[in-house]
């Protein structure tokens, strides 16, 4: 993704929007950073023809979702009915960050993106919807929509062959993860968030200088590129000791002391997950490489390898407050 100054501007209009998010104590604020980082991302995701009636759609359920939380705010403030206007800021939000039910339009949408977008759309888009679930809904409330996210998002990538749409429902698997961190602490939201947002990039610049786009693909790779790989994919579903079961360990320690069925229903939904990865990547370097046995090794970069399996350091250096 090359960085003109057009493209930068944009790019500083979506970070300043989320901070604003972040330090925002007033809904009204918040609701304005969110639009303000929609209208600032949608120059940045049409610059192929492909890309236009996607951004449409993109578009037009941004804005109905945006829409309906504020609908919701307001009639909860202005009328004293027993409706609970709750739900529909759930829905609002899960339709916001692409989440279980309402997630078909971002695997759509990232099949079309390219590998940088794709990393914008898993990381910084998904950020200011999560700091405002906290300050408006409990946690009670919010249960059964991580469940289904944990729960479905694992088994619908088993029969994926698209990476992009692979990483799509990834990403929904994490999402429940980072909202129980905010719910915890936000200190603990953001190195979750960070770590997360690590391991994605280094895997989609991966992807990209592979020009991989199928997970059929990856058999024709050399064995040092396939290995790398599955130390990343290992690292993201929070396989010990790599480098992204280390904030999944932190929220469970601090989850138990809450509430231990929550705490094993995420365990459970990890097992899933990991279980698909370790099948995939068995299936992948099991299968000979079509390339010639005689060809010269390419340099490995040991920086990406180093970050995934720094993991058992950090239990060393860090423990849950």
């Amino acid at each position: 993704m090359l960085m003109n100054s057009t493209k930068l501007m944009f790019m500083m209009i979506i970070i300043t929007s989320v901070i604003m998010v972040y330090s925002s104590s007033s809904f009204f604020m918040s609701w304005m950073s969110m639009e303000m980082n929609l209208i600032a991302f949608l120059p940045v995701i049409t610059k192929s023809k492909k890309m236009k009636d996607q951004s449409m759609k993109y578009f037009i359920i941004q804005n109905i979702s945006s829409s309906t939380l504020l609908l919701s705010v307001i009639l909860n403030l202005k009328f004293e009915t027993p409706i609970n206007f709750e739900k529909f800021i759930i829905i609002s939000l899960m339709m916001k960050m692409g989440m279980m039910p309402f997630h078909l339009w971002m695997i759509n949408l990232m099949e079309k993106l390219s590998w940088m977008n794709c990393f914008l759309m898993n990381s910084i888009q998904k950020m200011s919807p999560m700091l405002i679930i906290p300050q408006m809904i409990n946690f009670k409330l919010f249960l059964l929509p991580m469940t289904i996210s944990l729960l479905f998002a694992p088994i619908a990538m088993m029969k994926m062959n698209s990476m992009k749409k692979l990483i799509g429902y990834s990403s929904i698997y994490n999402s429940p993860w980072m909202i129980v961190s905010i719910y915890i602490s936000k200190k603990l939201f953001v190195l979750f968030f960070f770590i997360y947002s690590t391991l994605n990039l280094l895997l989609m610049k991966k992807m990209k200088m592979n020009n991989m786009m199928f997970l059929n693909q990856m058999t024709e790779k050399s064995t040092m590129t396939k290995m790398n790989l599955m130390i990343n994919f290992i690292s993201i579903s929070g396989m010990p000791p790599t480098m992204g079961f280390f904030p999944k360990w932190m929220i469970l320690m601090k989850l138990n002391e809450i509430s231990w069925i929550i705490s094993m229903m995420m365990l459970f939904s990890s097992f899933i997950s990991t279980f698909i990865y370790m099948k995939m990547i068995s299936s992948i370097m099991m299968n000979q490489t079509t390339k010639k046995k005689f060809f010269k090794m390419k340099k490995i970069n040991e920086l990406e390898i180093l970050i995934n399996i720094m993991g058992m350091a950090n239990f060393l250096m860090f423990k849950p407050n």
